[in-house]
């Protein structure tokens, strides 16, 4: 394999376990929403990541879903 394909194909795989690694910790969800208000409510305000991120973890403690704990 000639060192520039291997370098190419090491990138690929970096970038999707950056990828996987960001969905499952949640990251992308900020993204999507603000993606969602600027597509689905244009003109209304998005919330800032800190005020998503505590809105989250309120809906988290007011609506436990199924967990260990």
């Amino acid at each position: 394999m000639r060192p520039a394909a291997a370098e190419g194909r090491l990138r690929d795989l970096a970038r999707g376990i950056r990828w996987y690694l960001r969905e499952v910790a949640g990251e992308t969800m900020y993204d999507r929403y603000v993606e969602h208000v600027r597509s689905e409510h244009p003109g209304a305000m998005v919330m800032s990541r800190r005020d998503f991120e505590r809105w989250r973890q309120d809906d988290r403690n007011d609506n436990p879903r199924a967990r260990c704990c």
